[in-house]
């Protein structure tokens, strides 16, 4: 199937969708267990807990009514259709059915939610997105604005952010601004999710499973009360299957896993003499796959990739003599022949460079589609451990949470230690040459303890607290750039050793005015401190050895103690919210609220030349919002609505300016700093309906203008000799689809040996960049076009659907599951070098996946 003709299928998909999405969803909680009968009341279900409200056995669709779900987004249990925040809750049960196996998965389920992998980060690294609050910078030294906090616990990194759910609890998607609770980096929400705890009963699962690619899985749970106060559970997995996209050139194919092996003990103590709860959990993950896989997007016929590889070819096929002069720099050439082993032989994959297709690459970018499905990247350098792509990843950690019950108030503690090393090899520019290949490893360590004091008292709740966060490590990157060739560079680019600290302070109170009407206010303050040492050295450029970049030893030599370039900052900065909420009738609740929220400040991991600052301040947003929240016919439909509206200022970004070498020339550099105001607006609708007995209908769809304060954003670029001002804030934000929508439906037909149940769903979002420029140079005004094109990740949609019978006696349950059914080709990132090393290429997406699991209850 052609690009074209797989563009013509997602425009048909649209089209389904826009006639369905009048029944959009919401989130909804649920067990699996089997049940019979019919309740009118059902159960409230604790989204977090694994262990269901009795009547809460049975699904929406089979007790006939929708069930209360209750939510942790204030960080205390509250009803979910009278908490006045945006979320999106899906129980353990929701996230098999929606087949949501990993953190990316989120956004099949959740309006506003924009999710970006791979990149020249490690496969396990997630780009979180949500109304349009964004950081697509893998690096150490800054933060992301979507927390990710898995049983009450920060994750510092998103390099480790892409997890995989084990015996999950449950997911809760908060969108909005959420720093009074939750803390930093939160400006366009976090994600909460649980793990399933420890309970009082003899029971577990064993699963495995196959599916195409020779995909195979193993998994188990075993829970054991171990006495009337003390309670174990145990979850392993194991997972493999063999890579997506052929490499011809390697001999591998990417997207595949070499062996993933994920572990997890939790202890639960719940004391019957005193008012004490302890949950201890500790788990171990280790990866390993055979890298992410690219596509051209477009390639840059006047850049050296182009040029370097004509040289290559034609002297190769004696075109042109070795002995011909090649013109690198005015008053300097080399012969051709030194550019011989820049592309990997006359023929092959390499070949797409100069097929036809690229004869209009001058006009417009083209994604090849005999290529979406092939991978041909493939650096060449000579050295084992930059040429075999791949990802690497080990990573464990351990959590605490104590409770004791004071009544009338609660105290918590939340501690947390994770430890990770990750690492990428990556080739930039999907091309068998030596054009660009690059290796990043990434180590990190944290801590974190949060002590939470909640209760209430008459009309007054209460929750305030302080919380201590610290981690530190190190990120190397070394590169070999234009290999084979006379320019050659390599060398660790950049390595720095970082640490950074934070403190904060908070307290929220809700106070009923009247029985219906709620006042809502909190505040937090933060205090972060960072460290970088920057140990990084300049490209070795052919025979030329690496120096310092920056410090006391900048442009000399790599002395014995290695390069040392050490700074320190400090911020500090405030959150809030502050709103009512009115309870209209016992099915209908509205609220409006205002919040403000901070990403942490940070370092640039290269240095800045003086006189501008290496470090940047802390983004910040603040927001107002609405939302109506409805329960109508009988408790068969649901409908939640959120409208929002925020502006963000000392937006960080990455920006370009001038500035006056040592020798007194104007030259041009780039870096990260605060640069601009941006403003957002927007509606998510969420809904559920159970048409008949058995059937739930679900979907959500949300709409984002995300765009840039018109004039608040300029910067200096240097056009030949000459500095000028561009205005730059006519630019699209990146990662801010327009659209997102969902929609799925699943029946459940009760059998006398069991139950069956047949669930689809069609997840789409729409186009969105990741990296755009406005150049200055009129000259350069055609290419720079082309790349941002290039750089622009097209709308998609994508369907999946499952079988799952289980049976009553002996409880096997077997599923026959299948992820992107329709084949669509889709991105997840892009890399942007058209104007540098004369590429752009996009990260591919998985294809269609299918298999089937059989598991084993007891």
């Amino acid at each position: 199937m052609t690009f074209m003709s797989h563009r013509q299928a997602w425009l048909s998909a649209t089209v389904s969708l826009a006639a369905l999405s009048a029944i959009p969803a919401t989130a909804r909680a649920q067990s699996g267990q089997p049940a019979s009968g019919v309740s009118t009341a059902p159960a409230p279900v604790t989204v977090n807990d694994p262990k269901p409200a009795p009547d809460a056995n049975r699904t929406p669709s089979e007790s006939g009514q929708l069930t209360e779900i209750v939510v942790t987004a204030r960080r205390t249990n509250e009803a979910l259709q009278t908490t006045p925040v945006a979320v999106t809750a899906l129980s353990n049960t929701l996230l098999q059915e929606r087949q949501v196996a990993e953190v990316i998965d989120l956004a099949r389920a959740t309006p506003s939610l924009s999710v970006g992998t791979g990149g020249t980060g490690p496969a396990t690294i997630v780009y979180l997105a949500i109304r349009g609050q964004a950081q697509n910078s893998p690096n150490s030294f800054s933060d992301a604005a979507v927390g990710i906090y898995i049983d009450g616990v920060y994750v510092g990194r998103p390099i480790v952010g892409n997890l995989g759910f084990l015996d999950p609890g449950s997911a809760e998607v908060l969108r909005g601004p959420q720093g009074t609770l939750f803390g930093r980096n939160t400006t366009g929400g976090a994600l909460n999710l649980t793990t399933a705890r420890p309970t009082d009963t003899f029971e577990g699962y064993v699963k495995t499973g196959y599916g195409n690619y020779d995909a195979k899985v193993v998994e188990g749970v075993v829970n054991i009360p171990l006495s009337s106060e003390f309670a174990a559970r145990f979850a392993g997995r194991y997972n493999e299957r063999n890579g997506f996209f052929p490499n011809p050139v390697r001999g591998y194919a990417q997207g595949g896993i070499k062996g993933e092996y994920y572990g997890r003990g939790s202890l639960k103590w719940e004391s019957s003499t005193l008012p004490v709860t302890l949950n201890l959990s500790g788990d171990y993950n280790h990866y390993r796959d055979t890298g992410n896989a690219t596509a051209i997007a477009a390639i840059n016929p006047a850049g050296p990739l182009a040029l370097f590889y004509g040289i290559s070819q034609g002297v190769r096929s004696g075109a042109i003599p070795a002995a011909t002069p090649i013109p690198l720099a005015p008053g300097v050439s080399v012969p051709a022949g030194l550019f011989r082993n820049f592309s990997q032989g006359p023929l092959g994959p390499i070949e797409q460079l100069i097929n036809s297709e690229f004869a209009t690459a001058a006009q417009k970018p083209i994604l090849l589609a005999k290529n979406w499905r092939t991978n041909f990247g493939a650096p060449f350098t000579g050295e084992d451990r930059i040429d075999r792509l791949g990802n690497f990843n080990k990573a464990y950690s351990f959590t605490g949470n104590l409770a004791v019950d004071l009544d009338p108030f609660t105290i918590k503690s939340i501690t947390g230690y994770r430890k990770s090393r990750t690492s990428s090899n990556l080739d930039l520019t999907g091309t068998a040459t030596g054009t660009g290949a690059f290796i990043t490893v990434y180590r990190q360590h944290q801590f974190s303890e949060e002590l939470q004091i909640s209760g209430e008292t008459g009309r007054l709740q209460y929750i305030f607290g302080g919380i201590y966060f610290r981690e530190a490590g190190d990120e190397l990157s070394d590169s070999a750039i234009f290999y084979s060739t006379p320019i050659a560079t390599g060398g660790d680019n950049t390595f720095g050793k970082f640490v950074s600290t934070s403190k904060g302070l908070f307290a929220q109170v809700n106070y009923n005015l009247t029985d219906e009407l709620r006042a809502t206010g909190g505040i937090r303050y933060t205090w972060d401190k960072r460290f970088i040492n920057r140990m990084g050295t300049s490209p070795r450029v052919g025979p030329n050895p690496p120096r310092c970049q920056a410090g006391p030893s900048a442009g000399q030599l790599v002395p014995a103690g290695g390069c040392q370039n050490a700074e320190s900052a400090t911020f500090d900065y405030p959150a809030w919210t502050a709103g009512l909420d009115y309870k209209i009738s016992p099915d209908v609740f509205v609220y409006v609220k205002t919040s403000g929220a901070s990403n942490s400040g940070g370092f640039n991991s290269r240095p800045v030349p003086p006189p501008f600052s290496s470090s940047f301040k802390p983004e910040d947003v603040r927001d107002v919002e609405g939302g109506f929240k409805g329960e109508f016919l009988d408790r068969r439909l649901r409908t939640n609505l959120a409208i929002f509206r925020a502006w963000q200022s000392n937006v960080q970004r990455i920006v370009n300016t001038t500035f006056v070498d040592s020798a007194g020339a104007t030259r041009l550099t780039q870096f990260v700093s605060n640069a601009g105001k941006a403003n957002t607006y927007g509606a998510e609708l969420e809904a559920t309906l159970l048409p008949w007995r058995g059937m739930d209908l679900t979907g959500s769809a949300a709409y984002l203008h995300a765009r840039y304060k018109k004039g608040s954003r300029f910067e200096t670029q240097l056009v030949g000799t000459r500095a000028v001002q561009v205005d730059r804030s006519g630019e699209p934000i990146t990662q801010a689809p327009e659209w997102t929508a969902n929609i799925s439906a699943t029946q459940t037909f009760e059998l006398d040996a069991g139950k069956l149940k047949l669930h689809a769903d069609y997840a789409y979002v729409s186009s969105r960049y990741f990296d755009f420029f406005t150049t200055g140079d009129p000259a350069a005004v055609a290419a720079v076009a082309i790349a941002n094109e290039a750089s622009r990740i097209r709308g998609y949609g994508l369907f999946n659907g499952q079988i799952t019978f289980t049976l009553m006696e002996p409880k096997i349950e077997v599923a026959l599951w299948g992820k992107n059914l329709t084949n669509q080709p889709f991105f997840t990132n892009v890399f942007n070098s058209y104007n540098g090393l004369g590429a752009t290429v996009q990260f591919q997406g998985v294809p269609r996946t299918y298999g089937a699991t059989v598991s084993y209850s007891f």
